[in-house]
């Protein structure tokens, strides 16, 4: 039988637990909360973008859409960026991502012969892959610091640059995309080459007459590193709101499971104090009779 003063002191301990979690779960929910109201309107922004590419893509040829980001080439050099967390306390939310970021570089190396080389995003991504063989660029660690624009902007830049100095032939994402609070998902897709889809931009009913000045060419020239850019900007969003969800959710099941330890301790702190004050009558009761008879 456990001593009262055990259970007391594991109660308050439990009870202080469930304080903290309470808060980092509200803390979470604001943040997730704030970061939704930036992630619709940029959703919509991207929409606006892609509407407008699509518009000067009808009825062109593929002959005819020559950009130095849409150059396709076998084999070669991979880069991978994998975006995760500073911190961790957020479920399988990282363990997910790296994992199967893991997985791809080793699909590729071994089917494609391909060298893979990964630029991690967050310490969590930084302390695994520092442990691998993989070789990995760790000048961007720390971008989740700083604002969207800026983050996006520069890893924009570093990742077209890159790939214009045939340093790497093709870029991929990896990513937690945000479907919901209680729905994420690991998102591994190609950045670069961008590779438009021509074949779904079908004929519109009506002639559109659009004079582009200069030129539709200069127009689509300019559309796609603003596209590539708000790409980098949704998959830095994104994560971030995955990662508050699921920390949300985490910290919401560790105080539902500290409500249910509170519950048993409580039912064992009574029933300890009640063996307790049984044990003492039996012991009044017994001095008292051994009086009597003396």
């Amino acid at each position: 039988m456990a001593h009262l003063k055990e259970v007391v002191d594991r109660i308050s301990l439990i009870a202080f637990t469930q304080q903290i979690t309470k808060a980092m779960k509200m803390v979470s929910a604001s943040k997730l909360y704030k970061i939704q109201q930036l992630l619709l309107p940029l959703r919509a922004y991207t929409t606006q973008y892609i509407t407008i590419l699509d518009a000067a893509l009808q009825n062109i040829d593929k002959a005819d859409l020559v950009h130095p980001l849409t150059r396709q080439t076998a084999g070669g050099r991979v880069l991978l960026i994998v975006v995760a967390s500073n911190r961790g306390l957020c479920g399988a939310f990282n363990k997910n991502i790296l994992k199967a970021a893991y997985e791809e570089v080793t699909t590729r190396q071994q089917e494609a012969s391909a060298t893979v080389e990964v630029l991690v995003i967050g310490k969590k991504a930084y302390q695994f892959f520092k442990k691998s063989n993989i070789p990995i660029i760790e000048t961007y660690v720390d971008l989740l610091s700083k604002s969207n624009d800026e983050a996006s902007s520069e890893l924009t830049k570093y990742c077209i640059e890159a790939f214009q100095k045939n340093r790497y032939n093709e870029i991929l994402l990896a990513y937690t995309a945000f479907k919901n609070s209680a729905k994420q998902e690991v998102t591994i897709f190609p950045f670069l080459p961008f590779v438009p889809d021509l074949e779904t931009h079908s004929p519109p009913t009506r002639p559109l007459y659009y004079i582009y000045e200069p030129s539709r060419q200069l127009l689509i020239a300019q559309l796609i590193p603003e596209i590539l850019k708000h790409k980098i900007m949704h998959m830095l969003v994104e994560s971030s709101a995955s990662e508050y969800a699921a920390r949300m959710a985490t910290m919401s099941q560790a105080t539902d499971n500290a409500d249910e330890l509170l519950k048993a301790l409580r039912i064992s702190y009574n029933r300890t104090r009640q063996a307790l004050i049984t044990s003492s009558l039996a012991e009044i009761t017994s001095g008292a009779e051994a009086l009597a008879e003396a």
